[in-house]
């Protein structure tokens, strides 16, 4: 009956990732950024023994830890509207209060002030939890987790879901600029079952996101160590078509005019006709001529 009711409350989620897709009927989805990591990525770092590209595997490595102010980041041209974030995380160790924080963020990259979305595996006094956190440029903080009383309110049978060290799991972050809110989804790469999704009212419009970062910037606990690798980032946003207008020229119509008098056609040769009459005299003169020779 619990599994009943678990599975009951996960499609209810699912259907409202399906409510909560950008209104793109009239728009193209632009790749803003993209990476599997095949070549260096070109990220800027404080601490590249923490943070690197990792040559043998193809993926980016992270060392998060609390008081380092530690952080990677690339530069996107982003400038507003809706976006999707596809990215795989796998966590390799995660000790107590350690977490993995990235997503798009400004400037500061600073997990305590805006603007930010971020994408946060953490482990923390009720587990290894997921998160969606969105703070915007009034400082407002909006977040759900995976521990059960966040995201499932007074919801009957709902279980806090966990992630798991070693496991690879796809991210997919979104933020509606229509709707004012962001969602979130984790799925298990290797059996692709869904492991939790939700999503957040911001009410505002979000501006001032310029970078895709890690970072521990406003994590000031010790020895709260996280590691393991990104892989497979794909930023996307909206771009509006201006429909092109076709003009339809209606057709020309031709008045039909009746005769009174029919006319009587007068036959004429066609040159072709001439030629052939020509030849056939000349052919007949000749053989006239041979016979008198003969």
């Amino acid at each position: 009956m619990q599994k009943s009711a678990e599975v009951c409350f996960f499609i209810g989620i699912l259907s409202v990732f399906f409510l909560l897709q950008p209104a793109t009927a009239a728009d193209v989805r632009v790749t803003i950024y993209e990476t599997d990591f095949s070549t260096d990525p070109g990220w800027t770092t404080n601490n590249p023994s923490y943070y690197y590209w990792d040559v043998q595997k193809e993926a980016y490595h992270f060392q998060t830890e609390g008081g380092t102010n530690g952080y990677s980041f690339i530069p996107v041209e982003y400038q507003h509207g809706s976006f999707t974030l596809e990215y795989d995380l796998l966590i390799t160790s995660i000790r107590k209060n350690g977490a993995v924080r990235f997503g798009m963020t400004s400037s500061d990259m600073d997990i305590s002030k805006g603007v930010n979305v971020l994408g946060i595996f953490e482990y923390e006094q009720y587990g290894k939890l997921m998160a969606i956190r969105v703070i915007d440029q009034n400082n407002h903080l909006h977040e759900k987790t995976s521990q059960y009383d966040s995201y499932c309110g007074e919801q009957p049978n709902c279980a806090t879901k966990q992630f798991a060290e070693n496991t690879s799991y796809q991210v997919v972050i979104r933020y509606n600029d229509e709707l004012t809110q962001a969602d979130i989804k984790v799925t298990n790469l290797e059996t692709g079952e869904l492991l939790w999704g939700y999503f957040v009212p911001i009410g505002d419009e979000l501006y001032f996101l310029n970078r895709l970062a890690i970072t521990t910037k406003g994590d000031y606990a010790i020895g709260n160590t996280a590691e393991g690798y990104i892989d497979n980032i794909r930023l996307t946003t909206y771009v509006p078509v201006t429909p092109t207008t076709v003009v339809t020229t209606p057709p020309t119509t031709v008045p039909t005019t009746i005769p009174t008098t029919v006319p009587t056609p007068t036959p004429t040769e066609s040159p072709a006709g001439m030629a052939t009459i020509g030849a056939a005299l000349g052919a007949a003169a000749g053989i006239a001529v041979l016979s008198r020779k003969r």
